[in-house]
């Protein structure tokens, strides 16, 4: 089983990419002075200009914020517990800076949404959830701790309300 962490809400929530995530080709890693393996390399079959490879300067870098419309797991884990038109998968690994980050991201998206739900679930085990609801001016990264916190014993949801 895997952790699955999702926002929820009525409207359209924006993507977030990794701002440290690039893709190179073969050529511009070579050129960079990446090393690779010799199977990437003698295969004579991969477009070696074709953006294919991921980089990153730090592995830390892989940790940051990326939120995508495009799910891993399947859209039946959200509606087991949302039935909220609009979704997004929260990858990242939590730190107070990251959660500042969050709660920025939460903030504009209620400028034009009442209500947006942040849950932590345990893929395709769908049990009875913690849900909690505060008010956007009661946000903060204490909240959100629990999108941090290691061990899963039952799926939680946050709602942030505007009022």
């Amino acid at each position: 089983m895997s952790e699955f962490q999702f926002i929820t809400s009525d409207y359209p929530l924006k993507e977030v990419e990794n701002p440290y995530i690039e893709f190179l080709s073969i050529n511009e890693a070579i050129k960079r002075g990446v090393v690779l393996p010799d199977m990437l390399t003698d295969d004579e079959d991969l477009d070696r200009d074709e953006k294919i490879l991921m980089n990153v300067e730090a592995e830390e870098h892989l940790d940051e914020i990326e939120i995508k419309r495009d799910l891993y797991y399947e859209v039946a884990n959200v509606e087991a517990y949302s039935s909220k038109a609009h979704v997004v998968e929260l990858r990242w690994r939590y730190s107070d800076t990251r959660a500042e980050q969050l709660i920025a991201y939460i903030t504009d998206h209620l400028k034009t949404a009442e209500e947006v739900e942040i849950w932590k679930v345990w893929v395709d085990e769908q049990t009875e959830p913690s849900v909690q609801s505060i008010k956007l001016d009661a946000l903060t990264i204490d909240a959100l701790r629990f999108l941090g916190e290691v061990g899963f014993e039952r799926p939680q949801c946050l709602r942030v309300t505007t009022s």
